[in-house]
């Protein structure tokens, strides 16, 4: 079972985004260009900006430490940076580097980079180290179970919905002139969701499936506003863009 778990979640990881980039550019070349800057926002924002600072910069100060002891504040602030990281990250790719590039199918690349190379990087290598470990008789030594690793696909699963779904919202706000508004909610939803894993325990006593339902409602929730608002405004001039 852990092997199989295991494979699942590699193929999560890994394969779902490679698949969907295969399927995409088959539509519309500049995917790939989509796809790349959706992955280099993510490394941008967060494993060279915001990461760096909240591991070796805040602790420094005092504010940060006592702020830890507060669940509500704490939360809120790891969710909402990580909102104003991400979405101004994805919201300079589509304005200064994407131009034109704002049909459907550059939204679903841009997520799929973006949501991808976070699974690829932080989720995917210890996944594939199991499963080594299993095919050469050292499962035991594996620190996870099974179904810890379907939680743990299930939570990429998610999260990928959702950067998918922000990256539509936040190219619909800059093709329909609405930038700022659409950035706002994408922040907004980004904070809901990673704040949560901070509160929702602490606060409510939620376990892990009660933090995975939250991120499965509002990563979908995420994704089919973003599809519709694209859908309703599919006479821009990014579906009229053959490239």
């Amino acid at each position: 079972m852990l092997l199989a778990s295991l494979g699942i979640g590699i193929a999560i990881c890994y394969g779902l985004p490679a698949a969907g980039l295969i399927l995409l550019t088959r539509k519309r070349k500049a995917a790939g260009k989509a796809f790349a800057w959706g992955a280099a926002a993510f490394v941008v924002s967060q494993l060279l900006i915001r990461i760096p600072l909240l591991q070796l910069v805040l602790p420094n100060f005092s504010w940060f430490a006592v702020m830890q002891l507060y669940p509500w504040r704490y939360g809120l602030f790891l969710g909402l940076t990580a909102g104003l990281a991400e979405e101004t990250a994805r919201w300079i790719a589509f304005r200064c580097f994407l131009k034109g590039r704002d049909a459907m199918e550059h939204g679903l690349a841009f997520g799929l980079g973006h949501g991808g190379i976070e699974a690829m990087l932080l989720v995917g290598p210890n996944m594939i180290a199991g499963a080594v470990m299993a095919l050469t008789g050292q499962a035991a030594l594996f620190p996870a179970d099974w179904g810890s690793v379907l939680v743990s696909g299930a939570e990429r699963l998610f999260a990928m919905a959702f950067h998918v779904g922000a990256s539509l919202l936040v190219m619909h706000g800059v093709r329909t002139g609405k930038g700022a508004r659409y950035w706002a909610l994408a922040v907004a939803l980004h904070g809901a969701l990673d704040a949560a894993v901070v509160i929702l325990p602490a606060a409510f006593g939620a376990g892990v499936l009660g933090i995975e339902l939250w991120a499965a409602a509002l990563g979908g929730l995420t994704l089919a506003l973003g599809i519709w608002l694209c859908r309703k405004n599919q006479g821009g001039s990014g579906m009229l863009t053959e490239t």
